[in-house]
């Protein structure tokens, strides 16, 4: 664990976008579908928790669809990875626009008890194999982690407005008209919840 830095250099085999899950926000969404042109539609599916590991059933960002739950997620491809995974350069296509979560793998935030920064660490349970290698600092980590905190809170909001309503034939995807569809004017103003 490093306070000031922690030691990793990727080695580019790919696991982390062939095995790894990306859960973005609706935030890294916007970011995404404005950089690419791409609708959100053609780079998300929604997953029931039978097709996903290590998500709480608490966790707030399960969408609620008659009875079901759901989580948003990038598309993959259970043999050739992520929706934005540039398999002949061995890179992600959206490098500079990718989710933040994607920014911060395969690094874990260290906390004391009472929730101040102890530093980071790699992640034990990930396919990465976590080449030691250079030091990255921390720094840029953890205003990364600060601001995906930040994300998540408009992020459980919305999730908690969208499983409140009630209507015949509710779909997962009616979740992106929350701030894709019918946003336009919010995210222009900076709120997604306007």
């Amino acid at each position: 664990m490093g306070k000031n830095t922690v030691r990793f250099t990727c080695q580019r085999c790919m696991k982390c976008c062939t095995d790894v899950v990306c859960l973005p926000t609706p935030a890294d969404v916007i970011r995404i579908a404005r950089a690419t042109g791409e609708h959100p539609r053609d780079f998300l599916e929604f997953l029931p928790p039978d097709e996903i590991e290590h998500v709480a059933v608490s966790d707030p960002t399960w969408l609620k669809c008659n009875g079901e739950r759901y989580i948003m997620a990038l598309k993959r491809d259970p043999r050739k990875g992520c929706h934005f995974l540039d398999r002949r350069k061995k890179r992600c296509s959206i490098y500079e626009h990718r989710p933040i979560l994607c920014r911060l793998f395969p690094f874990k935030l260290q906390e004391t008890r009472e929730g101040a920064f102890r530093g980071f660490t790699l992640h034990k349970d990930t396919c990465c194999p976590a080449y030691q290698g250079e030091a990255v600092p921390t720094g840029p980590l953890y205003g990364l982690y600060r601001e995906d905190c930040g994300h998540h809170e408009d992020y459980n909001e919305l999730v908690r407005v969208f499983n409140q309503k009630r209507y015949k034939g509710k779909r997962p995807e009616d979740f992106l008209a929350m701030f894709i569809d019918e946003g336009a004017e919010r995210r222009a103003a900076g709120n997604y919840l306007a």
